[in-house]
């Protein structure tokens, strides 16, 4: 009878699951990639779930349920590192202990409860220690009899570094470095320094070295300093950490900034803001170090085994630059890396250390290669799921009966410059997308790298690309003698291929660097003629295989840029519908899932405002403000058919402002609120603002993720209000057209600036008066005017005139200032105006050190110095959606009190408004809200259809 045993990693970062059958990997998988939380640290449920599914058993047929970490001893390691160092630590201490006392030091009865959540269960709870689990997971899955192994990460329980033997099913520790002494910490400090974010950010400081400047005299000395003041690095690769400069050992944070400022006289580097040349000589120096480590402590590997051969895990595996020098090196005669080498790999290792070393298997003899099965140990989707996908979002594809044609079709498609998505068969283990959940491109197109990273992957432009090879190509364009087959080797790009430098090449800025080209595949080298290699093998997936095979005849090029199928900040996908949703968020060309090619139709957008002519593309939806009709294009002015008004263009932005002249608006302070947001603008785009920081920024407010997720591809959306049109862009992101408008000229040209910049091609601007609209009725699926009708002199006779743009099923989003919810605000708006402004700490964002002067400054007089608001309540908003035609929807806060709006909100979906009473309640509770979000509420409403 089969024995199963099941492996989790939890609660630090990278939960995962796995699940052995007889010592063979069934299934592993990481719980982001179910929950779509990058970097999940929760208990693994759905990763839990998936793998026993694909084992067809349940939680009472394993033998054992293994953590990858002894709880005990980490707290025994915090408890004699918080008593060594007090008084330091003390704020940690405090944070940590609670957590520690209440759940983490019970981790047997935690796992109990969590596992039993899953189904009701007896399980058996065994624990590995943490680098047991990591030398465990590199040694008894590789092609190797015996081997030298290394692990090295930040810190497990005590280790931050092992040196063992495997041999057969028995693994030994040799050699072993403590905290705080850690070359992970190490490397994660410098991430830090330079402005990534810690157990993320490392991949991208290992991108930015190469543009150091090894000759430089900053760079030395920067090696300098860190192997004489902030480290002391011995012969055997072991090393002692100067706590002076850190405070990771009892603080919250990996290091002591005023020090690291004083010693390398450069700043701590803001996330996000402009990488300097400092700062990439310090990400190579910090680079060098760790590579020069890595090999003291291999070569100490190899006098204390005496092996052949060496494997590693640990996050410092995932360090391929480091892994391509060590095997230049010919100090083994191979390397085998834990294709999930971080934490995540460390379930699959708990495991096998469970099934090898505790109840004492012998391995079983493998015929070629190891036990990885290529590293495709996720979910499998079929036709079914597939063609649910495509009946949800209406999508257009062609399904191919026969592969080859399809690969054929796709590489042709490659070849002239498209992007492809491309989703196969299991998801892949491990950080790297290996051709199944990959997004592919040409390696010889000179500006694919450029558009990958800001049309596709939103993310920073310096990181370089991957390039997948045929197997049996592979030395015939890198110098590389050996299978990489998980992404985890560097090799350099062969010489005949490459191209000429220019004699200042280090004296060109980062991107002057990044854009030369370099190479006959320009695309996957490297400023350092570099490339991170994957071979594709036939045996272990023939359709990627097929496809570049197919590539090859159709260039002669064996060949595809090969990337991780996500967007900056999200997980790589899992399912057809996160895959589609990718598809459609991004600028990618064609996406293929399975047998099934996606194609994207040709919408309304204007792809360059600055020629006139494209307003073509939109006339059909605007009509004159002044007279409601028809306007023409004539002489670089748009022109009303009827009344003959010329309307000008303005920074490719036609201003169709209409001031009131009817009797309809008395008092009316449209020209006094007009003139007041010209003087005071809203907030200024970052100056280092790209978009993907726009999608990062935009996407820590659930609304606004909310509304990225759930609004319809392919709608067509009006922001009413859109100040510096920040939601306009953000949305138009993903493949909708959104119409911004604004009365404020200036604010609208940062929009546009920012749009024309990035090449957002479905956002457009136009200046208009909401009781004036410059578009048809009934032209818009969505019409959004947050935080505007209240700084109207008659809010509901603004709502009619916008309410008749949404078609009938449309929606309306409207955020109003509330009647409770302002209080708080007025009181301060007394106060401060009582004491000349002196007391603006009263509102905290007045005071935000993350926040830029100019926006506090924006904050403050928008909030307390603007001529004119309007309060309101839910029910008088219930009552305006009623009068023009629309059932409500929901609102934020829930109407109904004791609800609470959650990050899973359906906010399309109807919801009960609640009675009188109810709401009354919700109202009251929201006189606090005005001490964070100035009192604002938000209500949704649908279109009724005509009766008619």
């Amino acid at each position: 009878m089969s024995e199963f045993i099941l492996g989790i990693s939890a609660y630090y970062h990278d939960s995962a699951a796995a699940l052995l059958r007889d010592g063979e990997i069934i299934a592993a998988a990481q719980e982001e990639r179910f929950t779509r939380n990058k970097f999940d640290l929760s208990f693994p449920a759905h990763a839990v779930r998936y793998v026993l599914k694909e084992g067809g058993i349940g939680l009472d047929d394993l033998i054992t349920t293994t953590f990858y970490d002894k709880p005990y001893l980490k707290f025994d390691r915090l408890l004699e590192t918080y008593h060594s160092l007090a008084p330091q630590g003390l704020k940690s201490y405090l944070s940590a202990m609670p957590i520690w006392i209440k759940e983490k030091i019970f981790m047997r009865n935690l796992l109990k409860k969590e596992l039993n959540k899953i189904e009701p269960c007896t399980p058996k709870i065994t624990f590995s220690e943490h680098h047991v689990s990591h030398a465990a997971s590199a040694f008894y899955p590789s092609p190797f009899d015996e081997a030298a192994i290394l692990t090295i990460d930040g810190v497990g329980e005590w280790a931050t570094a092992t040196i063992g033997r495997g041999e057969g099913s028995k693994i030994k520790i040799l050699r072993q470095l403590d905290f705080p002494h850690s070359l992970g910490l190490l490397y994660s400090a410098f991430t830090y320094y330079c402005g990534f974010k810690v157990n993320s950010g490392e991949y991208k400081l290992m991108g930015l070295a190469p543009y150091g400047n090894p000759n430089s005299t900053q760079t030395k000395e920067f090696k300098r300093k860190i192997l004489t003041e902030l480290m002391d690095l011995n012969e055997d690769g072991s090393l002692l950490i100067n706590l002076k400069y850190f405070d990771f050992a009892t603080g919250l944070k990996m290091c002591r900034d005023e020090a690291w400022s004083s010693l390398f006289n450069i700043p701590r580097r803001c996330e996000e803001s402009k990488i300097t040349q400092p700062y990439m000589n310090l990400a190579l120096a910090a680079q060098q170090v760790t590579e020069e480590a890595v090999l003291r402590l291999t070569q100490t590997a190899k006098s204390l085994t005496g092996c052949r051969y060496l494997v590693m895990a640990g996050g410092v595996a995932l360090n391929c630059v480091a892994n391509g020098k060590l095997i230049r090196k010919n100090l083994f005669e191979d390397l085998w890396i834990q294709p999930a080498a971080g934490d995540a790999g460390g379930a699959l290792g708990a495991a096998f250390a469970s099934w090898h070393i505790w109840r004492g298997h012998e391995r079983r003899k493998k015929t070629k290669g190891d036990m990885m099965q290529g590293s495709y140990l996720g979910g499998q989707y079929g036709e079914a799921d597939i063609a649910r996908v495509a009946e949800k979002y209406r999508a257009s594809y062609r399904r191919y009966d026969n592969f080859d044609h399809l690969c054929e079709d796709v590489a042709r498609s490659i070849a002239e410059g498209k992007i492809v998505g491309w989703f196969q068969g299991r998801m892949e283990w491990g950080p790297r997308a290996l051709g199944n959940r990959s997004v592919l491109g040409d390696p010889r197109h000179p500006d694919m790298q450029k558009r990958l990273n800001l049309k596709i992957k939103y993310r920073e432009g310096f990181r370089p690309f991957a390039p997948a090879v045929l197997a049996e190509d592979a030395d015939k364009h890198f110098d590389i003698d050996r299978q990489s087959p998980y992404m985890l080797l560097v090799a350099p790009v062969k010489k005949e291929l490459r191209n000429p430098l220019p004699d200042n090449m280090e004296e060109l800025s980062l991107f002057d660097k990044l854009y030369h080209q370099r190479s006959s595949i320009p695309a996957v080298t490297h400023v350092d003629f570099s490339a991170r290699i994957q071979t594709v093998h036939r045996e272990t997936n023939k359709k990627f295989w097929q496809l570049l095979n197919a590539f090859k005849k159709e260039t002669g090029i064996g060949m595809l840029i090969n990337t991780s199928f996500n967007v900056r900040g999200e997980p790589i996908v899992c399912t057809p519908e996160d895959a589609y949703r990718c598809f459609m968020h991004t600028e990618m060309d064609y996406l293929v899932m399975e047998n099934h090619l996606f194609y994207k139709k040709d919408l309304l957008h204007c792809p360059n405002d600055k020629n006139i002519d494209q307003l073509q593309k939109y006339l059909d939806l605007l009509c004159c403000p002044k007279c409601s009709n028809a306007l023409s294009v004539k002489n670089g002015t748009l022109s009303c058919t009827n009344c003959g008004v010329d309307y000008e263009i303005s920074h490719n932005i036609p201003l169709l402002f209409c001031p009131n002249d009817t009797d309809e608006l008395k008092n009316d302070i449209t020209t006094t609120i007009k003139s007041f947001y010209e003087e005071t603008p809203f907030p200024n785009y970052d100056d280092f603002d790209d978009v993907s920081s726009l999608i990062m920024k935009s996407r820590q407010s659930i609304f606004a993720k909310l509304l990225d997720e759930q609004i319809p591809f392919e709608s067509r959306i009006l922001e009413c209000g859109c100040g510096t049109g920040q939601l306009t862009n953000f949305l138009s992101i993903a493949y909708r057209t959104v119409f911004g408008t604004d009365m404020a000229l200036n604010s609208l040209q940062l929009g546009q600036e920012f749009k024309e910049t990035h090449q957002l091609e479905r956002a457009h601007f136009f200046q208009m008066n909401l009781f004036r609209p410059c578009f048809k009725p009934e032209s818009f699926d969505l019409v959004i005017c947050n935080g505007v009708l209240h700084h109207t002199s008659d809010p509901f006779l603004g709502l009619q005139r916008i309410a008749r743009l949404v078609r009938p099923g449309g929606y309306i989003i409207i955020g109003l200032y509330h009647k409770y919810g302002r209080l708080v605000t007025d009181v301060r708006r007394l106060l401060f105006n009582l004491t000349k402004d002196r007391l603006l700490f009263l509102d905290r964002k007045n005071v935000d050190p993350n926040s830029s002067v100019v926006k506090r400054e924006a904050w403050f007089k928008d909030q307390y110095k603007n001529p004119h608001e309007s309060k309101h309540t839910i029910g008088q908003a219930l009552g305006w959606l009623d009068r023009v035609g629309f059932k409500f929807i929901r609102s934020i806060p829930k109407s109904k009190p004791l609800e609470s709006f959650s990050a899973s909100e359906k906010l399309f979906e109807p919801d009960t408004a609640g009675n009188y009473w109810e709401r009354i309640l919700t109202e009251i509770g929201m006189i606090p809200s005005g001490t964070r979000e100035g009192g604002f509420f938000i209500v949704i409403g649908k279109k009724k259809h005509s009766q008619n």
